[in-house]
């Protein structure tokens, strides 16, 4: 039978059933899907991993770094003696100076000073030398000193003399006249010694040669002669110069041949005497002409005898020979006599002017020579005294007593240039300068840490910081920071020139006794303390497209959220937005694998983490330090 074939009909429930399988199996095949979209090769994701519960409450902001136990306070003693010397005795390191010991100046160092002592004879000998030297210099600076005042003392008699026996001779009026005719005089001063010098100079009581200057000459011409006296014309050849520019004029002693002019002088008495005689003659033979005209009346008369009329002949020509020769000597005197005289006496005025110039010139000379004597030997003097004191300053130095109570260490810190200098000891050689033995102040103790150039700028003086000494790790000391370096720190720059650190020096409270210096120990100095915030691992935020992001554990995939930080010490980092209290975070970001395949080949590293970011970079200034979640901090 044809026909179209019927059709079977199926239940409700094999086909409700029939779409259930199928459902299921698209179920799976997308879980399969997803599976495989996730956990494909060359595309696996990190899931799960570390993670850290965010909380709220305080946290101390704290840089910690590790530093050597010092004394804050130390005595450094070093050789002071100039070159190189051994040490012949030193006490032992570890003893430990009382206050007794640097009451009885007890010697911690002894070194050789047989060089010294050796050189010490030498040297006394120089010196007694140079003291001999210099003694007898100022002796003969003395002597020539009144030496040169008795020179002169006799030169300026004798111009004063001279001018005495020339105004005695002319007479004050004559004197005076005759030299003012003569050049104005060029004045003069000499000092023998400046004040200074005279001040310096031994045994030196003052007088002329003080500081006074020595007047050479007087620029004054000399007074008229109606105003000068005879007492002043004593001294009128003083001014009597030799060092005038003008020649001395030419001088017609005749025309002074005047015993009006000449006054009381003994060329005025002497040409009143011959004006006498002459006058005396005259009136002699008047009176024996007239006489003799008498007797030729009377003999003519034939009243007289020849004889008597010879006899006044006689006299009236003796009469005109005593006349003449009064005349001549007169004419003699004012021509060629008294012309002479002056000359002689007013060129002796000159000579003793010019002896004067001389004798002060010569002291000036003279002293001259015998102070620079007296500078020479008193400078070798100075040396030898200074080399003999510095000699005897030598020998003491070798010999290094207790100043102060602590604990002996040898060597210094200043020593670290110097690797290859002796070992302390008895026998060894050191050098000036180098330090022998340190001696520690044992109640003030602190640490020397350095911080990195990050962390320096947080770091202020006065801040407290928490000290851990690595032997005795339960001690917690309490300190503060005294002294925060402004300058980075040379002493390590040739190792590692890129990495800039500051010497801070924090000071621990209170006197230990188990407390020794070089002891390694770690500084926790706090910054600041945040009462209330919310806080994550420092490690748990990462980086990323200029955002700082934290990622949270989720079922499938981690969760990166952007959140903003603040505030972060070694361990911990405040997060101000992006994140809740307990709100669970990875403490290291996820890494696919073409990631961590392309990072692996870059030389920066893994990069993720926060130590890349600037900020976060800072965390640690200068130790790296990341303890696990829940360590100090919080």
């Amino acid at each position: 039978m044809s026909g179209p074939k019927a059709v079977k009909k199926v239940p409700v429930q094999v086909r409700r059933s029939r779409w259930r399988w199928l459902w299921r199996v698209g179920a799976v095949g997308v879980l399969l899907a997803i599976l495989v979209y996730y956990f494909r090769p060359g595309e696996e994701t990190e899931v799960r991993g570390t993670t850290f519960v965010a909380r709220r409450g305080p946290l101390r902001i704290t840089i910690l770094e590790g530093g050597t136990v010092e004394a804050l306070e130390s005595q450094q003693i070093k050789s002071e003696v100039k070159g190189q010397t051994k040490i012949l005795a030193i006490v032992e390191e570890g003893y430990m100076v009382t206050e007794q010991d640097v009451a009885d100046g007890k010697i911690l160092v002894e070194l050789d000073s047989t060089d010294l002592l050796e050189r010490q004879i030498a040297q006394e000998l120089d010196y007694q030398n140079a003291l001999a030297a210099f003694t007898e210099a100022t002796e003969a600076f003395d002597i020539q000193l009144n030496q040169n005042r008795s020179d002169i003392t006799s030169a300026e008699l004798a111009v004063k003399f001279a001018g005495m026996d020339f105004a005695k001779y002319l007479g004050a009026k004559g004197a005076a006249e005759i030299l003012a005719l003569l050049p104005k005089p060029v004045e003069e001063k000499r000092p023998l010694e400046t004040p200074e010098e005279a001040a310096e100079a031994p045994g030196d009581d003052g007088g002329a040669e003080n500081g006074d200057a020595i007047v050479v000459g007087n620029e004054n011409a000399a007074p008229a002669a109606e105003s000068v006296s005879d007492t002043e014309a004593v001294l009128l050849a003083e001014i009597i110069v030799d060092g005038s520019s003008e020649a001395r004029p030419e001088i017609d002693f005749q025309t002074y041949a005047d015993a009006a002019l000449l006054g009381d002088g003994e060329a005025g008495q002497r040409l009143r005497k011959l004006d006498d005689d002459l006058v005396l003659s005259e009136q002699e033979l008047k009176l024996a002409k007239t006489t003799l005209e008498g007797t030729e009346r009377l003999a003519a008369r034939e009243f007289v005898t020849k004889n008597d009329l010879e006899t006044e002949q006689l006299k009236v020509r003796r009469n005109e020979i005593s006349f003449q020769s009064a005349e001549t000597s007169r004419v003699l005197f004012i021509r060629y006599e008294f012309p002479k005289q002056a000359e002689k006496l007013l060129s002796d005025c000159e000579e003793a002017v010019r002896k004067l110039q001389r004798a002060k010139k010569l002291a000036v000379s003279k002293l001259a020579q015998a102070r620079a004597k007296l500078k020479s030997s008193e400078a070798r003097y100075v040396l030898q005294a200074k080399k003999r004191k510095e000699l005897v300053e030598q020998i003491e130095k070798c010999k290094i007593p207790a100043e102060r109570p602590g604990l002996v260490v040898y060597g210094s810190g200043d020593n670290r240039y110097y690797r290859s200098q002796e070992q302390i000891e008895e026998g060894a050689t050191v050098r000036e300068r180098q330090g022998i033995i340190t001696i520690p102040d044992m109640t003030q103790m602190a640490v020397k840490v350095k911080i990195h150039e990050s962390a320096i700028k947080r770091i202020e003086k006065g801040q407290r910081a928490t000290v851990t000494i690595d032997a005795y790790a339960e001690q917690r000391l309490e300190g503060e920071v005294i002294k925060v370096g402004v300058l980075p720190d040379s002493s390590n720059r040739w190792m590692n020139p890129d990495v800039k650190v500051y010497e801070t020096v924090v000071t621990i409270d209170g006197v230990h006794d188990w407390l020794k210096p070089g002891m390694s120990a770690e500084v926790e100095i706090l910054v600041e303390e945040l009462p209330d915030v919310l806080y994550v691992p420092i490690q748990a935020v990462a980086p990323r497209n200029g955002d700082r992001v934290v990622y949270l554990a989720g079922l499938v995939k981690p969760d990166a959220r952007v959140v903003e930080t603040g505030e972060y010490n070694d361990e911990f980092i405040e997060v101000k937005n992006g994140l809740s209290e307990g709100d669970e975070v990875l403490l290291r970001a996820p890494i696919s694998t073409e990631e961590a395949e392309g990072q692996s080949n870059d030389k920066g590293g893994n990069g993720a983490s926060a130590q890349s970011d600037g900020k976060d970079k800072d965390a640690g200034g200068g130790r790296s330090r990341r303890p696990a979640a829940g360590g100090r901090g919080a």
